[in-house]
């Protein structure tokens, strides 16, 4: 058996983790698999322009998330701006598509529109004869996603599929699998905690994506509220805000819980009332999982700011534009415990967790 392709792209964290999750998925069912990066096939300077930019860019100017998102979120043969993109995306990429050619693999699965694009071409032009899946990685549609070339797309959300469906894409090609997680988020029984009044309540913030004085200004909104809480910060490899946090833990009453990468994120979660996050596509999918509240901040436009919308509408989480957004809904969560269960119990509704030997079994049925 030719190894199945799992084709991520480095922009931002959740593809590539959405890939390591159905690479583990295939593993479990004896499937040879080969994971990569698109990027990795580019040039140093173009990776450096499509990652790195990227990562730049969605934490600093989201006017220009925005502008490139609009501009992108077009029928190819309405946009010039999109047709451009992806011409010049193609050069960068050449020896993806000889290892492509090369190898022939039989089937192909993508968890960012660019591979997805990529292979759509070569298949277009005979290049590709295998099969081709995409697993789509946040609750709403982006048109880059579309290509009538895909066999399957695999989505996590009824606001994809109605999307999908306005795009011309057949309903038999339209899985809803939810987001593929790593098992240890699959194994999370969320739903169990107890927000009796008067008990102390705890919050996790994953702050290693928002610009730190965002997360200074949510944390001296906390400590004004003066209430009995249990803050513990998560800075990624964000080293510059774990320097800003010490400086503010020596000085404040809230006391947080500094800590920097950290791979128990599903520990963290069940042992947490509420999570304050980005709402990244592969961040609530677990969270969802571990069925714990949301306040959503510092969404990058517009697939965050859809996830957040959808999460919302479904009462799993709440988007807090401001810090002192922040403050007003843990004052509220303190006062009224039974807008937390609500939320959780909305949470563990909207979880997929084993979305990945979904997609996969899906792929080899």
């Amino acid at each position: 058996m030719r190894p199945v392709q799992i084709i991520y792209v480095t922009a931002g964290n959740g593809h590539r983790m959405a890939a390591r999750a159905l690479r583990e998925a295939f593993d479990r069912e004896g499937v040879p698999n080969v994971i990569m990066d698109l990027l990795d096939f580019s040039s140093d300077l173009f990776k450096w322009s499509y990652s790195d930019v990227y990562a730049f860019v969605s934490e600093h100017s989201h006017l220009a998330c925005r502008i490139m998102y609009d501009l992108t979120n077009k029928n190819r043969e309405e946009s010039i701006v999109l047709r451009l993109y992806e011409k010049i995306s193609l050069e960068n990429v050449k020896k993806f598509m000889r290892y492509i050619a090369e190898n022939e693999p039989k089937k192909c699965v993508c968890t960012h529109f660019f591979p997805l694009n990529v292979l759509s071409r070569m298949k277009a032009e005979g290049l590709y004869q295998g099969e081709l899946y995409t697993v789509i990685t946040d609750y709403g549609l982006h048109k880059m996603w579309v290509n009538e070339h895909v066999d399957r797309y695999f989505i996590p959300s009824e606001m994809v599929r109605e999307g999908l469906l306005q795009s011309g894409v057949p309903e038999r090609k339209i899985v809803m699998s939810g987001i593929p997680v790593l098992p240890k988020f699959a194994r999370l029984r969320g739903g169990k905690r107890d927000f009796s009044r008067g008990e102390r309540l705890s919050l996790l913030f994953i702050a290693s994506s928002i610009y730190n004085t965002l997360v200074i200004d949510i944390l001296e909104e906390l400590e004004r509220l003066e209430l009995p809480l249990d803050v513990t910060v998560a800075t990624g490899r964000n080293h510059d805000l774990a320097e800003d946090l010490q400086r503010f833990s020596s000085e404040s009453r809230l006391d947080p819980k500094i800590l920097g990468f950290v791979d128990t994120l599903d520990k963290l979660m069940t042992q947490h009332d509420i999570l304050v996050t980005k709402p990244g596509g592969l961040t609530v999918s677990e969270a969802l999982c571990a069925a714990i509240p949301m306040i959503l901040v510092n969404p990058i436009p517009k697939q965050e700011t859809n996830n957040s919308a959808y999460l919302q509408s479904k009462g799993a989480g709440i988007l807090a534009r401001t810090a002192e957004d922040v403050g007003r809904l843990v004052a509220r969560f303190h006062d009224d415990r039974s807008m937390l269960s609500a939320m959780e119990r909305a949470a563990a509704s909207l979880a997929f967790p084993h979305a990945a030997a979904s997609v996969v079994a899906n792929i080899m049925g």
